[in-house]
């Protein structure tokens, strides 16, 4: 009698062990400085829309926790509503992957100040965007100087500026290329494709997502690449 007794409190134990254990493969940790009230949504996009998988209310500390599960690594994003009725700033999208991630940021420069540790797929994207950004600021002062000269009409000067945007377009689109080459094994690489040169000739894209590996192939921006091309293939048809 007694031992029965103690296999069912040995059950019920483990029961409560269970309960209490976090439901998820992902949890994502972090600490938002200044902020004193608000709520924070822990958000993913499926089939294009925002969906919100937790949220947690604020009040006083600034730390959150959320636990989650995700099939695959993805983007999700940390929406946080402080009722000041502005939504500038006030999202940010990570390259999440099952484990444990720290994301840490503050309340003025909410995405400036993120830093994000224990995913190596966010590793990646962020030296990617890094490299990017260097491209992106050359293109920008290279327009604001074809502005200044339309304004003085030196059609030469306006000549030679869109030519020198052009190179850095197809310099753009060759390191992309490349890289995708490069890292066809990476889960980054369609959702880099499918964000940054969604608008490029489908060839392009094609040759991109034919040299991705099979298990990338079949991953979640893996697929949309592929729907991508499709789409793209699709419209090209339907001109000719």
């Amino acid at each position: 009698m007694m031992f029965r007794k103690i296999i069912i409190i040995l059950i019920a134990v483990g029961f409560i062990a269970c309960e209490n254990e976090p439901k998820g493969n992902l949890t994502i940790s972090g600490k938002i400085d200044g902020l004193k009230e608000g709520t924070l949504f822990l958000q993913k996009v499926q089939d294009t829309t925002l969906l919100t998988l937790d949220s947690l209310v604020i009040s006083g500390d600034p730390s959150f926790s959320f636990t989650t599960t995700i099939d695959e690594p993805e983007v999700l994003y940390l929406y946080l509503n402080k009722k000041d009725f502005n939504d500038l700033n006030d999202r940010l999208d990570f390259f999440a992957e099952p484990g444990e991630m720290t994301i840490n940021t503050t309340l003025r420069r909410f995405q400036n100040d993120v830093k994000i540790t224990g995913s190596k797929n966010q590793e990646d994207l962020e030296k990617f965007k890094e490299f990017m950004t260097k491209f992106n600021t050359k293109e920008l002062s290279l327009l604001k100087d074809g502005l200044e000269a339309q304004k003085e009409a030196d059609v030469k000067k306006v000549t030679e500026i869109n030519t020198q945007i052009d190179n850095y377009s197809k310099s753009r689109m060759r390191y992309i290329l490349n890289y995708a080459f490069t890292n066809n094994d990476k889960e980054i690489t369609p959702y880099i494709v499918t964000t940054e040169t969604f608008d490029a000739n489908v060839r392009f894209l094609d040759t991109i997502y034919q040299q991705l590996t099979p298990k990338i192939m079949e991953s979640k921006y893996g697929k949309e690449l592929k729907e991508l091309v499709e789409k793209r293939k699709a419209e090209e048809t339907e001109t000719k």
